[in-house]
């Protein structure tokens, strides 16, 4: 029995190596709509005809590749609450304004940014037209995290899953030694 736990527990702490890399974002202010998920590693890959980032994460022998679809739209510079570059998308394509919500820890200790009106609400203008991202490779080798929401969309009549990214956080650059 003993033997089955300590499997067991190897077999789970295994499971979370592997995917070490998926996260849920932090508290900030985030679309409505939005469910949380985000991932993390290194641009490996990048396609300008299909606006697709390829990222790794290394954790010893395991290479684990997420693939990000990175939206035809505009696009605006800006800092989120951990003070990090970040480089937002409409998250909704169509709308000329975007409403953001603060999403807090969870507990009950959790308190809105200074600065915040008390409602927990942003109203901020969609990005202009003129500002597109039509070349990838500047995120190549990079580190980022991308914010993202699992989608399916028609391709030549079939359904097609992917992950629509409308925010991307640069990290610093590690330090070499």
């Amino acid at each position: 029995m003993k033997r089955l736990f300590v499997a067991f527990g190897c077999l789970i702490l295994c499971a979370g190596v592997c995917v070490a890399q998926k996260g849920k974002a932090e508290p900030d202010y985030y679309p409505m709509g939005y469910s949380g998920d985000t991932w993390t590693g290194e641009v490996t890959a990048f396609d300008n005809k299909y606006r697709t980032l390829t990222l790794t994460h290394t954790s010893g022998k395991d290479v684990v590749t997420f693939v990000a679809s990175i939206p035809d739209a505009p696009y605006e510079l800006g800092r989120d609450a951990r003070n990090f570059r970040v480089v937002d998308f409409p998250y909704k394509k169509d709308a000329r304004i975007q409403v953001f919500k603060y999403e807090g820890s969870g507990d009950a200790a959790s308190i809105l940014p200074k600065g915040d009106l008390g409602d927990g609400i942003q109203r901020r203008p969609s990005p202009p037209a003129s500002n597109v991202i039509s070349d990838l490779a500047e995120f190549k080798d990079r580190h980022i995290t991308v914010y993202y929401s699992a989608r399916e969309r028609d391709v030549d009549g079939r359904k097609e899953k992917y992950n629509d990214v409308w925010r991307i956080r640069v990290l610093p650059a590690k330090k070499k030694s």
